[in-house]
């Protein structure tokens, strides 16, 4: 398997930070730049029908949807499935131990998620012969969002704790593409699907009585497709998706 961490050109300094984040990760990651992020790329993205005029990614967007799929094409030549961060992703110190666990018990998969976003919370699923449920994140209040550098997550405890039981459960619907392992299998199959892509909404499961206001975000039933990892959502239900909790990576982020 392959690793490849994809950093965009406004932010190049983004990969020293993922070098420094992740210094414990004893094997070689591919540092991917993301093409030029200006109007160009987007009517070569239209012209070859990966996106279409109605589109609303912005160019940065864009440019990591070109770079994801690209990578996910090197899975489909060689047969292999390839792990991909993006450069603002922080793995757990025993990442790629509990990887290899969590991949030998599911032989299977066709993309496994390592780490995701909070702002979307995931739909999975625990048994198949029970409903699927909601993992939600408790948030603030109004006036504790808006404060300066205000983050669900705390990195430093996170990087140092001890990661025992880790649940690969199946996953329906999740936000991000910070850190996640493609088979080439899966690859193919989305390859197939996520073309000309338009602004078609995605299902989030979250419609009442899932969520409140006391979460991240309130629920809403559709998720407006604004980038990528939205896209994938739309086509994910069918195939053999999974989630690891505990995560395997967090990407911080401010709500």
């Amino acid at each position: 398997m392959k690793y490849f961490v994809i950093y965009s050109d406004n932010n190049s300094d983004h990969l020293e930070n993922f070098k420094t984040n992740n210094q414990h990760l004893t094997t070689d990651v591919t540092p991917i730049k993301a093409p030029v992020s200006n109007l160009a790329l987007r009517d070569e993205l239209i012209t070859n029908n990966i996106i279409t005029e109605n589109n609303i990614y912005d160019l940065t967007t864009l440019a990591f949807t070109k770079t994801h799929l690209s990578l996910w094409q090197q899975a489909v030549e060689t047969q292999s499935p390839v792990t991909v961060f993006e450069s603002n992703t922080v793995t757990h110190k025993n990442f790629l131990e509990h990887q290899k666990k969590s991949l030998s018990l599911k032989t299977e998969y066709d993309l496994i998620i390592w780490g995701y976003n909070l702002n979307w919370n995931p739909c999975v699923e625990i048994m198949p012969c029970l409903p699927k449920i909601i993992y939600t994140f408790m948030g603030y209040g109004t006036e504790e969002l808006e404060k300066p550098n205000n983050d669900l997550i705390n990195v430093s405890l996170y990087k140092n704790s001890d990661l025992k039981a880790i649940q690969t459960l199946k996953t329906f619907s999740f936000s991000g593409l910070g850190c996640y392992t493609i088979s080439a299998k899966g690859a193919k199959q989305l390859l197939q699907k996520a073309t000309s892509i338009g602004n078609e909404t995605a299902r989030s499961y979250q419609e009442e009585p899932h969520g409140s206001n006391f979460y991240v975000f309130n629920p809403i039933a559709n998720r407006e497709n604004t980038s990528f990892d939205i896209e994938i959502n739309r086509h994910i239900e069918p195939l053999n998706t999974y989630m690891t909790i505990p995560m395997l990576a967090v990407i911080p982020t401010n709500p």
